[in-house]
């Protein structure tokens, strides 16, 4: 756990916690996408289901690196990281046909290590449940939570074991991770109360989320509480400039700036190549305060947007097409706010103190960006149409800027 980034007061909590061993069987590990809760949980876990953990000279934990478990867990790593294996799209209808007639077993092993469990909504596409396997990937469903880790009976009628009260296969610990906890709906929190009542001996349950306000307060009553926090903006400049990614200083300083403290933020620009986005929406929107109107830019934006969710669901197959339309969204509205708070800032250092109602005035332009922002935000959360949310985004930003609007 030493290794993980920027995240020194959580890791010290879950350290007082090995070195005492004053463990709670429940864990909610929160805070925002991408700085390190999952890689934590795992890390922790891998302690957990250590049979021999070390201590240093300092007292501070850590996994042996050589028994069963740990001989296990290493290899794991790499999968989890890019989460569950592209499904191969069917050459013809009998592979479809094929396909249908069970779970994908050779996608995600979830057997590598028989006590370690992460539970995620992407395992629905691998469920012995034809009807998860069928439905498009937007929470985790509840039979889902009863197949992999609390049992009872599923929607199919089908009764299943609950792992979480069996026997560690390893005759030590048992460790679940729920991913994007928040994505289970009441019915399937509640569902999971029972377990987190009256945990087996040895059975610990982490439940990581970047929303934790959407978990019952029942959930949260009775786990202990880790927060993170954005990474500092330096870490994140390091962390890519060891990437040795070879990019220009103008790319790298813009994708700390994006990141606002997320790693995985970075990753998701990368690999989605956003700083094209910023190449081409933000000038348009800097030449509106020349009065200049963009005609064409609400529907280029709508079209980066749905490029990235189209490539999403091509490399995701059972996901929503909706909820990667609005993750774009998301992204694109970051990156547009991100810069008008850039300009705030360097604006309001620059306003003479003795005169607010000049510097009001200087900021008042770019604190309409983030108004329009932020309507266009709730427009795309209330299912309105995407070529409408942009086209109103990019009338209001130029209200907002145009120097005749004022």
């Amino acid at each position: 756990m030493d290794q993980i980034l920027g995240q020194t007061r959580a890791v010290d909590i879950l350290q007082a916690s090995l070195q005492t061993g004053r463990l709670h069987h429940a864990y909610i590990f929160h805070g925002p996408k991408g700085v390190g809760k999952f890689t934590t949980a795992r890390a922790f876990a891998t302690v957990l289901l250590c049979h021999a953990p070390a201590r240093d000279l300092a007292g501070r934990v850590s996994a042996c690196g050589d028994c069963a478990s740990c001989r296990v867990m290493v290899p794991l790593a790499p999968m989890e990281l890019s989460g569950t294996k592209k499904r191969k799209k069917p050459k013809n209808d009998d592979e479809a046909e094929d396909e249908e007639q069970g779970p994908v077993q050779d996608n995600f092993d979830r057997e590598q290590h028989p006590d370690y469990h992460v539970i995620r909504k992407e395992l629905a596409a691998m469920s012995s449940i034809t009807e998860l396997r069928k439905r498009k990937q937007m929470n985790i469903p509840v039979d889902l939570l009863r197949e992999l880790m609390i049992g009872g009976k599923t929607g199919d009628g089908t009764y299943h074991d609950g792992l979480a009260f069996k026997s560690p296969r390893l005759n030590h610990n048992k460790v679940f991770i729920i991913d994007e906890a928040e994505l289970l709906d009441n019915t399937g929190q509640n569902a999971l109360l029972k377990t987190l009542e009256e945990p087996s001996p040895g059975t610990f349950i982490i439940l990581v989320t970047s929303s934790e306000d959407r978990l019952l307060s029942t959930i949260r009553s009775r786990c202990q509480r880790v927060s993170f926090t954005a990474l500092p903006e330096r870490i994140v400049s390091d962390w890519i400039a060891k990437k040795g990614l070879g990019l220009t200083d103008h790319h790298a300083q813009w994708l700390a700036r994006f990141a606002a403290g997320s790693l995985g933020r970075v990753e998701l620009a990368l690999q989605y190549d956003l700083y094209a986005w910023a190449k081409a929406v933000l000038p348009a929107v800097i030449q509106m305060r020349e009065d200049r109107y963009a005609t064409l830019l609400g529907p280029q934006i709508g079209e980066l947007i749905n490029g990235f969710a189209e490539r999403w669901v091509e490399e995701h197959p059972s996901a929503s097409k909706d909820a990667a339309n609005k993750q774009a969204g998301g992204l694109m509205w970051t990156m547009i706010t991100q810069y008008a708070r850039q300009k705030i800032a360097e604006i309001a250092a620059k306003c003479d103190a003795t005169d607010p109602i000049g510097a009001e005035a200087a900021l008042e332009p770019w604190l309409g960006v983030i108004e329009a922002v932020g309507d266009a935000e709730r427009n795309l959360a209330s299912n309105v149409n995407m070529g409408l949310v942009c086209d109103a985004l990019v009338a209001q930003l130029h209200r907002a800027l145009a120097p005749v609007a004022r």
